[in-house]
């Protein structure tokens, strides 16, 4: 009896010395509630989070791990905390289960509404614009290398919408070239309208 006594206290002594794997929920409300929200709806300006496509989460994860996509040392304190693929994996997972903040009721100008719907749609093929719905998904929810545009703040959006000349990741080359084909209204209305998915 005594050797199972002192054998089941070193166990749980070695045990209470292991570090506590995090669960998401925790790991977001440590490491990434003070820009994206704890369930990833944040109010900007860093983007939303929640229902967001897991793989394209885990991409950018690494872009910023890679210093391929710049982030200010926004992220340092959560590359210093998750070192294992694991965790990040299971971070990506949390957010993109979290429902997505609801759109909001679509305001402003209707031509400028309706241009960007057309673009969205079905591009404008003359100048080399693809229409968005095939790699982002009907109603912006994103697939399996693009990201979900439904729900994020219009300034993010905006903000990434910017043709850059500096190095991209390689999933964000095709977008810049993209971008390259469309005009500013294009965009303007293009935003407008991803304002109400």
């Amino acid at each position: 009896m005594k050797r199972w006594i002192l054998a089941a206290l070193l166990g749980w002594g070695l045990l209470a010395g292991a570090p506590a794997r995090a669960e998401p929920a925790q790991l977001a409300r440590q490491l990434c509630a003070s820009c994206h929200g704890a369930d990833g709806n944040g109010p900007g300006p860093a983007p939303r989070l929640a229902g967001q496509q897991a793989g394209y989460i885990e991409q950018q994860w690494q872009a910023f791990r890679l210093h391929q996509r710049a982030d200010g040392g926004a992220h340092g304190a959560a590359m210093a905390a998750l070192k294992s693929e694991g965790d990040i994996k299971a971070l990506a997972a949390y957010f993109a289960a979290q429902p997505p903040a609801p759109a909001r009721s679509a305001g402003g100008d209707p031509a400028l509404l309706a241009a960007g719907r057309k673009l969205y749609v079905e591009g404008n093929l003359a100048v080399g614009t693809p229409p968005c719905f095939s790699c982002h998904g009907d109603r912006g929810e994103g697939g399996s290398a693009a990201p979900r545009l439904a729900g994020q703040h219009a300034a993010y959006l905006a903000r990434r919408m910017r043709v850059s000349d500096a190095p991209q990741p390689d999933s964000a080359m095709e977008m810049q070239e993209i971008l390259k084909t469309m005009s500013a209204d294009d965009i303007k209305a293009l935003l407008g309208y991803l304002a109400t998915l």
